[in-house]
């Protein structure tokens, strides 16, 4: 087969493998895949090309199929929406950011002082925009829960899963092992996507990133109610900007890898090997299992724990433990919740009717079932219901935003046979982590509509088939991202904030 030029991470990684010509991989059939575009042929191409950015956009993204199957055993079957393939656009624009809006994968370029920045060509960003795809796929009630732990969530995911990527690598995790022989170091792994952060460090100052780094795995950040939070904020302070507030969870999640690798003494290659594959499968349950509430961050600590205990004997349990201890959060000891019988409605109905008389949501709201396969529930499905909340924040006044009752239940085939742990209905404390995720949103410019539709514009089509809503114009920040991952648009005749998708920064 041909070979192609490939940059192994980031093209500022240092100390990590350098460029060099690899043979050009097939998109593996038994899974969903991409349709990459512009296409290229084969060859050694020059950096900032449309064709090397193909190739290099093609390598990195098969390389996270290939990630997805080592640690879920599978390759993923389809993504959102049943979709054999996503549209990936290597070069979607001017912008530092990249994109995932459940039907395409967007990279943008940049440039400045003479010098040019293609997002897609750091394995980081490509795989961290693939993990969006990735969790989306598993976890689509995340999509629309307008939780800053949520977004953040999806956020650390995406980084974990770049990290794991990386890790799966054995020239990577023996240059990483050269530079910190157990992990505990600054490295070229655990600094996420260099050559982004230093452009965004370069055009919009020294606090827009940290330290080398878009962000870094291997951190000190501990949680904190995200909603009493400053909205935004300088990468040095924490804030309920969601990539910002992702670094607790990414860190507690590396550091639980690290606490893995050192069990036991000495390690090696093939033992970092060994706890990448079993670090990735935890994630994985931990994600799928824990309910779409405003603490996720804690509940996927504790359904990893919970998965160890069932899968390896709870010989990683201490190792995660003491990792989302060390960010702030502390983990119960592992139990299995059963399931209780759903109550007889008063009114009749059925079992839905039922459902939503515990979710406390009004008689003919939607319920949407999100199934799941748990290694200590076994068949499960998320329920989710919304009711509306009207806003009053600034701009946003009048539009209104859509917060969620949640429950877990156990199902057999398409019957619901019992409702597992508490439920959460939408009450005050979910009207308020909505409203304080809106605050956050505005505070960020990543609202569509804040600058561009003047106050007495007509209501227009937008892509999605609805009308999107005027709202009054205010200034939008430099930093603010481009496309933005919200939009106004009108539901039921209500103009309604709704996520469109997630931007690969946060300013």
């Amino acid at each position: 087969m041909a070979t192609v030029s490939f940059i192994p991470n980031d093209p500022m990684a240092v100390g990590g493998p350098p460029a060099h010509n690899v043979r050009a991989s097939a998109q593996p059939r038994a899974s969903a895949g991409f349709d990459i575009q512009p296409e290229a042929d084969p060859g050694i191409y020059a950096r900032q090309t449309p064709e090397f950015d193909f190739w290099q956009v093609r390598q990195a993204l098969i390389k996270g199929l290939k990630l997805w199957r080592d640690v879920d055993g599978a390759y993923p079957p389809a993504w959102f929406g049943n979709q054999a393939r996503l549209t990936v656009l290597t070069d979607a624009g001017d912008d530092l950011n990249a994109f995932y809006d459940r039907r395409s994968l967007q990279f943008f370029h940049h440039a400045f002082d003479g010098t040019k920045v293609h997002s897609g060509e750091s394995v980081d960003v490509a795989v961290h925009e693939e993990g969006h795809a990735l969790l989306d796929m598993v976890r689509p009630d995340f999509f629309e829960v307008p939780f800053i732990e949520v977004g953040a969530l999806h956020e650390a995911f995406g980084d974990c899963i770049a990290i794991l990527a990386a890790l799966s690598d054995s020239s990577i995790r023996d240059a990483v092992l050269s530079a910190s022989p157990d992990l505990s170091g600054k490295h070229f792994v655990q600094s996420m996507a260099e050559e982004l952060g230093d452009a965004i460090r370069r055009e919009y100052g020294n606090a827009a990133v940290e330290d080398g780094a878009l962000r870094n795995a291997s951190n000190t950040w501990t949680w904190s109610d995200p909603t009493a939070l400053p909205p935004g904020g300088p990468a040095s302070q924490l804030s309920g900007e969601v990539h910002s507030f992702s670094r607790v969870f990414t860190g507690a999640f590396y550091d639980s890898l690290v606490n893995m690798y050192n069990d036991g003494g000495k390690g090696s290659a093939s033992k970092l090997g060994r706890v990448t594959k079993a670090a990735g499968r935890l994630l994985i349950a931990g994600v799928r299992t824990v309910p779409a509430t405003p603490r996720t961050f804690e509940g996927v600590g504790r359904r990893m724990v919970e998965a160890d205990v069932t899968k390896n004997g709870g010989v990683n349990a201490a190792a995660i433990r003491t990792a989302f201890e060390k960010h702030g959060m502390t983990l119960p000891a592992p139990a299995v919740e059963m399931a209780v019988p759903v109550k007889r409605s008063t009114r009749g109905g059925g079992v839905q009717q039922q459902l939503r008389e515990e979710l406390g949501v009004a008689s003919g709201t939607k319920l949407s079932f999100t199934p799941v396969t748990s290694d200590t529930q076994g068949e499960i499905s998320h329920v989710v219901a919304y009711r509306p909340v009207q806003l009053t924040e600034g701009d946003l006044a009048g539009v209104q935003l859509m917060v969620p009752a949640t429950a877990a239940v156990r199902t057999r085939g398409r019957s619901v046979t019992g409702v597992i742990g508490v439920v959460k209905p939408a009450d005050q404390e979910v009207e308020r982590e909505g409203r304080a995720f809106a605050r956050a949103l505005l505070a960020n410019g990543d609202i569509r509509g804040t600058a561009e539709a003047p106050a007495a514009a007509p209501r227009r089509r937008t892509r999605g088939g609805g009308a999107q809503a005027s709202i009054a114009p205010t200034p939008r920040p430099a930093f603010a991202p481009f496309p933005p991952t919200h939009e106004i648009r009108v539901v039921a005749g209500e103009p309604t904030l709704t996520r469109v998708g997630f931007s690969g920064r946060r300013r």
